[in-house]
């Protein structure tokens, strides 16, 4: 498609700026079967939630309703270039002969959640046994190891003693590195490029400092070894020295958990897609989609405005701007924090989907080195698995920093940082390392999780369907790809590559 489009192979553009200031060159699209200019009208399918006000619609003299030609026609339209959608999208190009279009409102990929969180590699858990979040988190760190792994086999920053021990994670064994922090880099070599995607499989420890709470890690080590997930409990003594500034009654120790640079792993996703002729498209915002039929096929009709002259303040994003029309017969939607907005632009009223937005607090903290961990450090999570607890997370240089609270907002762009949490902070992390300073924690960032639970709701899944049962066959719904959205997101890719195997 980048052929088509006229678009160098490493640039990114905005798509509105694009079609209308390059109109010259659609012709060019005619050279490729499957994404071309199109001369047709487009039958619109009676939309359940008639919402096409925006869309130039008039009624011909035969039902349906039709809409003026789409500017271009692509195989496969994803809206949302954060991880999860930068994954489908790489996964999708490898099908040969199909057009990937990825359309993101932001300035560049990644820019919201998958950008602002703790980027751990998670072992798989905390969630019911049948859920989506244990089984696509345990596949996906499976298929992330394997990644990592496969990729560095010839890099000589790899320093790992292997110990005879095979974990139930039989994708890879366990290790005891030789040093806390000689990392591995996985070494990718696209065309052209060398990337590389540090990480570090460096171990999570869950702390308990009661008797209830040493109970929910029995009950956790169990259930981890149902689902073929390797924990075990640490003594006293071994506690004592591998961690002596950490303080815990029981531990359990979850050795697959591991950290890595999510901004290199996007960034080796959005290299590969875009080298299988993918294309990317920023600052264009999806305001309103149309389902109709266009030529021998149904499908949809997606409005793309320049994300600057978008109004958000309404329940559905809206703009009086030039708008570009992309016919697609498949559609996914990944847009996160603004999924919901997208999928009750087709879906009735009855079923709209609604988002909580959910602020997450980092803090760092710096003490000139006196204090020194080697692990992560989690506390037993609360009962409703809002969040896993403000817990110590190391980064790749070994620096420390504690988080993510649990603060339901009501905007989904709120990132300002509140200081006076600090005193939140403190207390929750000294119940675990009580030699920490109050003064050596500093505001570091925030991040919003999109929620499909509310403050006093319990667990709910992650959403990711074709809602056929809708009548909107070819659209793919994502909706709560909150943690463990980031390791999960190779095996979410690989089951909505397998739910559009025949498409």
């Amino acid at each position: 498609m980048s052929d088509a489009f006229n678009i160098p192979k490493r640039m990114t553009t905005s798509l509105f700026r694009f079609s209308f200031r390059h109109y010259n060159t659609l012709s060019l699209l005619n050279s490729h079967p499957s994404k071309h200019a199109c001369d047709h009208s487009f039958n619109i399918i009676n939309s359940s939630n008639k919402r096409n006000s925006s869309s130039n619609i008039s009624p011909s003299s035969n039902s349906p309703l039709m809409i003026s030609a789409p500017e271009f026609s692509v195989d496969y339209l994803i809206i949302g270039a954060g991880v999860v959608g930068l994954a489908i999208a790489e996964r999708l190009s490898k099908r040969q002969g199909k057009s990937v279009l990825l359309v993101e409102k932001n300035s560049r990929f990644g820019e919201e959640t998958s950008s602002r969180n703790s980027e751990v590699i998670h072992a798989g858990i905390y969630y019911p046994n049948d859920s989506l979040k244990t089984r696509l988190c345990i596949r996906g760190k499976q298929l992330l190891y394997s990644l990592l792994f496969s990729q560095n086999q010839d890099s000589s920053s790899t320093r790992i003693n292997y110990t005879s021990s095979i974990t139930t994670d039989s994708f890879v064994s366990d290790y005891i590195p030789s040093h806390p922090f000689i990392l591995s880099s996985s070494t990718l070599s696209p065309p052209h490029q060398k990337l590389t995607i540090p990480f570090y499989r460096i171990g999570k420890w869950i702390v308990s400092r009661t008797d209830d709470q040493s109970s929910y890690l029995s009950s956790l080590h169990e259930k981890s070894r149902n689902i073929g997930v390797k924990t075990y409990f640490l003594s006293k003594e071994q506690q004592q020295l591998l961690e002596p500034n950490v303080k815990a009654n029981e531990v359990l120790v979850s050795p697959t958990t591991g950290i890595f640079d999510s901004h290199s792993f996007m960034s080796w996703l959005e290299w590969m897609f875009r080298d299988k002729g993918g294309d990317l498209v920023v600052n264009s915002e999806v305001t309103n989609i149309i389902r109709g039929n266009y030529g021998s096929g149904d499908g949809y009709i997606v409005e793309i405005s320049d994300a600057d002259s978008v109004d958000r303040s309404l329940s559905s994003p809206s703009s009086t701007a030039p708008k570009t029309r992309v016919f697609s017969p498949v559609v996914v939607n990944v847009a996160g924090l603004y999924s919901d907005r997208i999928a009750n632009m087709l879906l009735p009223p009855e079923h709209h989907y609604k988002l909580y937005y959910v602020k997450g607090h980092y803090f760092g903290y710096r003490d000139g080195g006196a204090l020194k961990v080697q692990h992560l450090i989690y506390p037993v999570p609360p009962e409703n698995l809002k969040s896993l607890g403000i817990h110590l997370t190391l980064d790749l240089n070994g620096k420390i920093r504690f988080g993510p609270d649990v603060l339901y907002i009501n905007k989904p762009d709120d990132y300002k940082i509140d200081d006076k949490r600090r005193d939140i902070f403190f207390e929750a992390v000294r119940n675990y390392l009580p030699g920490i300073k109050k003064e050596g924690l500093y505001a570091d960032y925030a991040g919003i999780r999109p929620k499909l639970s509310g403050l006093d709701e319990p667990f709910k899944d992650f959403v990711i369907k074709e809602e056929v049962e809708h009548g909107l066959k070819g659209f793919v719904n994502l909706s709560g790809i909150e943690s463990p959205g980031l390791t999960s997101s190779l095996a979410i890719a690989e089951m909505v590559d397998n739910m559009l195997i025949d498409r």
